[in-house]
């Protein structure tokens, strides 16, 4: 299973992502922004009309109004949370782009360390058996 991990790591085009990751924010942000403008500009739709008297409104009319506006709010607030849930997502993976990259620029590192060390051994070895 290590090796299909290993296999996927490789695979994944790690500069692309690290470059689309501020533009991942960026469009999370305004996203986040724009549910926020959304939320605290109300439309005309959801004003009660005024010229209607309320001889003509019947209750089956005022109850349904009332179901559609609970049910408006509802989505407003799920869609909310929903633009939280993306951006804080967003950042996450912006988090572990870098990471993962830190975690590669340090495996190459001790790469190099480790065959410049087995260079040593060997050199070292070889000079102690022809000495």
């Amino acid at each position: 299973m290590a090796i299909g991990w290993i296999t996927a790591l490789k695979i994944i085009p790690w500069k692309d992502v690290i470059e689309s990751a501020p533009h991942i924010v960026k469009a999370a942000r305004n996203l986040y922004a724009g549910a926020k403008a959304n939320a605290s500009n109300p439309t005309d739709a959801q004003d009660s009309p005024s010229d209607i008297s309320n001889s003509e409104i019947s209750g089956n009319y005022d109850s349904n109004f009332r179901k559609i506006e609970l049910k408006i709010q509802h989505l407003s607030s799920e869609q909310e949370s929903s633009v939280e849930l993306i951006r804080s997502l967003a950042q996450q993976n912006v988090r572990i782009v870098e990471a993962i990259e830190l975690l590669r620029v340090r495996t190459k590192i001790l790469l190099i360390t480790c065959v410049l060390l087995g260079g040593f051994l060997a050199g070292l070895v070889y000079w102690l058996i022809v000495e």
